[in-house]
């Protein structure tokens, strides 16, 4: 009877030792995304601001827009990303401001 009840008390002192511990770990901190909506627009709908710069810009005034997007922006701006067809797979895409500049990232 001592037997058995040493062995039971080793197993449950065993299996209690050996039980993972927890560690509390934030693995996946909580983002806040703010969504911004992106809209198609045809390439004469871009400001004349961005349709100046583009045109000002050698490497791009003889590309054709495949895609034209306007971005809203939480402050009430608009970003325009414009895809342009460079004749590879990947196409070109830059960002412009309102007011033309391009955003480079």
């Amino acid at each position: 009877m001592k037997k058995s009840l040493l062995i039971i008390a080793t197993l449950f002192t065993g299996a209690a030792m050996a039980a993972p511990q927890i560690t509390l770990e934030n693995v996946n901190p909580i983002e806040v995304s703010a969504q911004q909506e992106k809209v198609k627009i045809e390439a004469d709908a871009l400001p004349d601001a961005v349709k100046s710069t583009i045109a000002a810009d050698e490497t791009l005034k003889a590309l054709p827009i495949a895609e034209a997007y306007q971005i809203t922006q939480l402050d009430g701006t608009f970003l325009f990303e414009v895809i342009f067809d460079d004749g590879t797979e990947e196409k070109l895409t830059k960002k412009y401001d309102q007011e033309g500049k391009e955003i480079v990232n």
